[in-house]
């Protein structure tokens, strides 16, 4: 009897670790890149350099593209004056199967030729993928465009940081431009942005579908912490404002171009001999741009959006707040 028992252990033991180790070995990119980039004080503290301190050679200016936030505009801009992009573009025309890093150029309709590397970074599996190929050794990326902060650290080293930056819109602007531009968006390449039906919804019923509008909610603080929304408490809200404080130069849409003299400026674009012509075309005229009704601040529907994002509200106030203090970052010569 008791050899029984010891071997119905014995195979119980072997089952459960069995099952594990297969739920291991076909665990998703997505899942894999979770699993080893959760931690994310570690992860920015290393891998992503401090404001303050001067750049470094090795370093990589990373653009937190957040949706409807003038994130497409920034990229027509720094593609204009000749950067080097990472962008969801440079998988496009067979690249997402090369095996080794490249740059190649595609001609954008009414813009000259932008200049892209081989990878995709506005997905995980993406990230993934760059990592892989060693994207942030090579130093063929000026600016990797990506709205997973968090998890774009991971492709980075002490040696090798990002350097990160981005521009910032009132969520509930933010949201509501969203839910209009979700409707039309017939261009989109990326799955579940173009959802035509929604124009039979009001906004009210879109936030109350999280399968639709999850995206929305508190997604700044979602998305810089890795957790979903209905996890995050009191402490996570401190724990993102000194991460933004210490890690991100902050621009904001409603002062479009001063923050990207900013941004030029800390990272030695401002001389650029095409700056003035691309600022023009693409900072003062906008891109990707969709008119929409406005929500009213106090209406019915003001107030819902404000209890579906209270953290993001109360972040983008510190945002805010941190726009008037970096100025101070100006005075002196940003390139070490």
């Amino acid at each position: 009897m008791d050899i029984s028992k010891r071997s119905v252990r014995k195979i119980a033991f072997l089952t459960i670790f069995a099952l594990a180790c297969f739920g291991f070995l076909w665990e998703s990119p997505n899942d894999a890149i979770s699993r080893r980039a959760s931690v994310t004080d570690d992860q920015y503290r290393q891998n992503a350099g401090y404001l303050s301190d001067p750049l470094k050679e090795k370093d990589t200016a990373v653009y937190w593209h957040i949706p409807k936030s003038s994130g497409s505009t920034m990229k027509i801009y720094y593609g204009c004056i000749g950067l080097t992009l990472a962008t969801q573009s440079g998988t496009t025309a067979g690249h997402e199967t090369d095996r080794t890093l490249q740059v190649w150029e595609r001609t954008l309709p009414g813009w000259s030729p932008v200049k892209f590397v081989n990878v995709d970074t506005s997905k995980i599996e993406g990230v993934f993928r760059a990592k892989n190929l060693g994207l942030a050794e090579s130093g063929l990326a000026d600016v990797v465009f990506s709205p997973y902060p968090q998890t774009v650290t991971y492709m980075f080293t002490p040696s090798h940081q990002a350097r990160f930056f981005a521009l910032f819109r009132h969520p509930i602007e933010r949201a509501v431009s969203l839910f209009y531009y979700q409707q039309v968006a017939t261009w989109e390449r990326t799955e579940g942005v173009y959802q035509p039906e929604l124009a039979d919804m009001t906004i009210q019923e879109w936030l109350g579908d999280n399968r639709r509008s999850g995206e929305a909610k508190n997604f700044l603080m979602k998305s810089i912490l890795s957790k979903k929304s209905r996890d995050l408490i009191e402490d996570d809200l401190e724990t993102a404002k000194e991460i933004i404080r210490t890690k991100f130069l902050v621009g904001l849409v409603s002062k479009m171009e001063e923050s990207v003299e900013r941004f030029d400026k800390y990272f030695g674009w401002y001389d650029h001999e095409k700056r003035p012509v691309c600022q023009e075309e693409a900072i003062k005229s906008g891109f990707n741009r969709n008119s929409h009704p406005p929500v009213e601040e106090g209406s019915e529907t003001w107030n819902v959006l404000a209890d579906y994002m209270s953290y993001d509200l109360q972040l983008y106030d510190y945002i805010v707040q941190l726009y008037e203090e970096q100025r101070e970052l100006f005075g002196a010569t940003m390139v070490g």
